[in-house]
């Protein structure tokens, strides 16, 4: 799938808000809580857009001296496992790296088998549990893992 990678801006935020309600639609972020988390210090928002000029792929993060971490990612389940996840990824993580960032860090549902692959072949590595993190409206709540990348040893852009 062809996407265009472009930051996220303020004016998209009705629009993010709609994709993440999509992704995640018992934890979606509305547009005034994505408003907040893009306002923190260090923190950026990337846009993947299709071809239609639909949004199919968000990606917030924030970066702090040498640590990134991947806030929330998701991917319109009409555009998943084309590439849009691993190109926001890849995206985040150069930039990352040209501001000096030496581990990229996130964490994700213990039972996203699908993200859990997607990071176990980029090189993330499990670092630890947070026990019981995802409340579900049904069901047991679900364990967060805490994945890390080391980007210190990568090739630099």
């Amino acid at each position: 799938m062809s996407v265009a990678l472009r930051p996220l801006r303020q004016n998209d935020l009705v629009e993010a808000a709609r994709l993440h309600a999509a992704c995640f639609p018992d934890d979606a972020w509305d547009s005034a809580a994505l408003a907040t988390v893009l306002a923190m210090a260090g923190t950026e928002g990337i846009l993947a857009v299709a071809e239609s000029h639909e949004p199919c792929g968000l990606l917030l993060g924030q970066q702090l001296g040498e640590e990134a971490e991947i806030l929330t990612l998701g991917v319109a389940p009409t555009a998943r496992r084309r590439g849009v996840a691993r190109d926001l990824l890849a995206a985040f993580i150069a930039q990352a790296r040209v501001r000096g960032a030496v581990r990229v860090v996130l964490e994700v549902a213990a039972d996203n088998t699908a993200a859990l692959a997607l990071y176990r072949a980029l090189g993330f590595t499990r670092q630890g549990t947070r026990p019981n993190y995802y409340h579900r409206p049904v069901g047991p709540s679900m364990d967060a893992w805490r994945f890390g990348l080391d980007v210190s040893a990568q090739e630099r852009p």
